[in-house]
């Protein structure tokens, strides 16, 4: 579907395709479960992305983002690029 050749040869149409299988595909998906994933950086052999809800730490966490996420990014920018998930680490509200 937006698959390119080979690691990231143009970074902002790589970018472009990266956010539109996040907003089109993943983040529909995973609001369904109280999660998110969002962009962060896209450069030469490395795309990074933060998660946040359930995706991040739930129970099915890594399934959802070795099962989910990266394939669904992997179609974007192959298999020569490397895909870094952040996880963003829940605050707890305090009692006062």
């Amino acid at each position: 579907m937006f698959a390119f050749e080979g690691a990231i040869p143009h970074a902002p149409r790589v970018r472009e395709a990266v956010q539109r299988v996040i907003d089109d595909v993943l983040n529909p998906l995973l609001q369904g479960d109280a999660s998110s994933i969002e962009l962060l950086n896209v450069s030469e052999g490395e795309v990074v992305v933060r998660v946040t809800g359930r995706a991040a730490f739930g129970v099915g966490a890594e399934y959802v983002r070795t099962g989910v996420i990266e394939p669904a990014l992997r179609k974007v920018v192959g298999d020569e690029c490397a895909i870094r998930i952040k996880k963003t680490i829940p605050t707890a509200k305090r009692r006062t």
